[in-house]
């Protein structure tokens, strides 16, 4: 497997670490990880991206090797002012963004704000308003995945039990990236768990952005594990209707990782979406 760049920027107190792969083509694409990921979750995509595409994946405030908020500040515009930052760094006139749950809200807002910048946008299983059920989803994953763990193995038959499409070697690949060991010799993520308890207190819900979406103007591909608890098919072409020329792709055999738990299909969809006129 070819070797992706680590590289760092800094934003207001933060560090933030991104991976680049490098890539043919002058065309960015930047990959935006979920809640409690990290860039590593990418490493299949990026691989398949970059022979047409500079690819670079972020490791967003708070999760894995970026820097923790002092202040725990974790909020919607600090995510907005991190990419903001990190895209001007850049010297682009255009960007590409990818963005699977939590990062796809921070990418949608961030389209929404500076439409101008964004050149096509691609959603994965990313809920812009709240629901029962999505709440329901969100609170499993946060008591199913361990704060402490005496063994990886123990973080991997956490994944497998919340992804069931989700191969073994690619749960190894995300337990792996996504926690350290401590000097004890146990198992702690990287992200910061504060954040966990914020959306405790909010019930586990988050900001409505829909009525962000009538702000975004370029080309945009919603995408939906075909068993997500996290997105209703309703509420996936409900989105799709109210983004000009949006379309709407479901990937069968994945729940809220359709990215990791079928890449093959995945890929397929996103590089058709990106290779349309």
């Amino acid at each position: 497997m070819e070797k992706a760049t680590d590289r760092a920027i800094h934003v207001h107190e933060l560090r933030l670490h991104y991976l680049d792969w490098g890539g043919g083509g002058d065309k960015i694409i930047l990959l935006l990880h979920g809640f409690m990921g990290h860039a590593r979750v990418w490493d299949d995509l990026a691989l398949a991206l970059c022979a047409r595409y500079r690819v670079l994946a972020l490791d967003q405030r708070g999760h894995g090797d970026s820097e923790w908020s002092k202040d725990a500040s974790y909020g919607m515009d600090r995510h907005f002012t991190d990419l903001s930052r990190f895209i001007d760094s850049l010297g682009v006139q255009k960007i590409m963004l990818v963005g699977h749950s939590m990062g796809g809200r921070n990418a949608l807002f961030y389209t929404a704000c500076v439409p101008e910048k964004v050149e096509r946008l691609v959603l994965v299983d990313a809920r812009l308003g709240n629901s029962p059920e999505a709440s329901v989803a969100l609170r499993r994953q946060l008591a199913s995945l361990p704060l402490e763990a005496k063994a990886l193995g123990e973080v991997v038959e956490a994944l497998r039990s919340l992804y069931p499409y989700l191969p073994v070697k690619t749960c190894r690949h995300i337990a792996g990236h996504g926690y350290v060991k401590t000097r004890d010799g146990t198992f702690v993520p990287k992200y910061d768990a504060r954040m966990s308890l914020q959306l405790e207190k909010a019930a586990y819900t988050t900001d409505d952005l829909w009525r962000m979406m009538q702000n975004v103007t370029c080309p945009t591909l919603l995408v939906r594990g075909e068993e997500s608890p996290f997105v209703s098919r309703e509420e996936a072409r409900s989105t799709c209707a109210a983004l000009p020329g949006a379309r709407f792709q479901e990937i069968a055999g994945a729940t809220h990782m359709p990215a990791q738990e079928n890449p093959e299909a995945f890929k397929r969809a996103v590089l058709d979406f990106l290779d349309e006129p």
